[in-house]
């Protein structure tokens, strides 16, 4: 096994005073700060981890395990851009093994050291690399046309707006990025003057915010990477508590990046009355179709697919296998597979969605179930999906107007 060269281990002694615990996430051991498992806020000092992100990591697992599956390639790079503790890339080395290289950097100096020691624990040290530099730094001295990514993880504590330059330029040819944005408030519409900045696009703060977020999301990378001749194309978005995630496959192709303007569109939604429908342009815009009062609009924002199908079939085909070998996991990967469930039956070329009990709160009535509103739309020969992004949301082609004269 690999050892810690001697003029490193001296390092820690400037923590020597914080308690340290040895946990598992799957079969991943990791040394991790102690408090760090019982603030209920993650701290980032003096490594960050955070024990509630299991299920964002697990379904990252997923994803990029379904995404190099038919990869022909010999040497494949997962580059974990903000390491912390180290955990992502850990559990990449661990579950995933036609990923051969795990690279790891964190700004902190420390967060190198110990990703350095739960590399060893985990008897993978051979196959990582380890730096310890500013992200952007990082992501353009370290990796040349000859040496990108084949997948580039970026998990900031906050906005991701600075870093998406960096991170473009630093994945291969079709390659996949995967972006985390934990500044939900300003891509949910609490602050939509940052939004614009930050992001490019107007939100809304509506019952459906958690889309509009993400869609504004992946509409900047796809911004940011046509300024450099790329397309993207959205494997998998999700947002959950206090994050939106999603992962971009990155191609070269100023012909495809010349067709962007066919993915991005607004959603035109009513506060008065709850009305909401998307369009492509802006031009004749008029009042709300239905109360005919005045409108808010959203985006630019993505609003095409935004989940490769395909991929998720693989990766719920992945589960039944895992939970015929791995039985002491299964009831967490039945979940995962619920959702990825979900995912692959969503009508993910809306940009919106509807909730239950707020159709309760516009016809002030008793919430009807989703599945009795399953029922009325298509009888009435629309369609209903669920949504990921709503335990109580649904999708469907029928208008505000339609669902309300069904469920009346």
């Amino acid at each position: 096994m690999n050892s810690i060269p001697n003029s490193e281990i001296n390092y820690s002694s400037d923590y020597s005073n914080n308690n340290w615990s040895l946990i598992s996430e799957n079969n991943t051991k990791l040394m991790v700060p102690s408090n760090a498992i019982k603030e209920t806020e993650p701290l980032k000092y003096p490594v960050f981890f955070n024990p509630a992100a299991k299920l964002n990591r697990d379904i990252s697992i997923q994803v990029y395990k379904a995404f190099i599956e038919n990869r022909k390639e010999k040497e494949t790079i997962f580059i974990d851009a903000m390491a912390g503790s180290g955990i992502r890339g850990l559990r990449v080395a661990k579950e995933i093994p036609k990923i051969n290289k795990i690279v790891f950097n964190d700004f902190n100096p420390f967060s190198t050291y110990i990703s350095k020691i739960n590399a060893l624990l985990n008897n993978v040290y051979n196959k990582c690399d380890f730096y310890n530099k500013e992200i952007c730094n990082f992501l353009s001295t370290s990796f040349n046309f000859e040496k990108r990514g084949t997948i580039v993880d970026i998990d900031p504590f906050g906005t991701p707006a600075p870093y998406l330059d960096c991170i473009l330029r630093s994945v291969e040819n079709g390659g996949l990025i995967s972006v985390t944005a934990t500044d939900t408030a300003v891509l949910c519409g609490v602050y939509p003057k940052v939004c614009y900045r930050k992001y490019y696009g107007n939100s809304l703060r509506t019952k459906y915010t958690e889309e509009i977020g993400t869609r504004l999301l992946i509409s900047s990378i796809a911004l940011i990477a046509s300024r450099m001749d790329l397309s993207i194309h959205p494997i998998f978005s999700h947002s959950y508590r206090n994050y939106i995630r999603v992962y971009c496959k990155i191609v070269k192709s100023n012909y495809f990046a010349n067709k962007l303007q066919e993915k991005l569109g607004y959603v035109i939604h009513c506060f008065n009355c709850g009305n909401r429908y998307s369009i492509k342009n802006l031009y004749g815009i008029m009042n709300c179709n239905n109360c005919h009062n005045k409108v808010t609009i959203g985006g630019p924002m993505w609003t095409s697919n935004i989940s490769d199908k395909a991929i998720i079939c693989t990766i719920i085909n992945s589960i039944n296998k895992y939970n015929s070998k791995y039985s002491e996991f299964i009831n967490s990967y039945i979940k995962i597979k619920d959702f990825f469930t979900i995912a692959l039956n969503e009508k993910d070329e809306y940009p919106y969605h509807f909730i239950n009990d707020e159709l309760g709160k516009i016809l002030k009535k008793n919430v009807s179930s989703l599945s009795h509103i399953d029922t009325l739309l298509k009888k009435s020969g629309y369609f209903f999906s669920k949504t990921i992004f709503s335990p109580n949301g649904f999708k469907t082609n029928a208008s505000l107007m339609n669902i309300k004269k069904l469920l009346n």
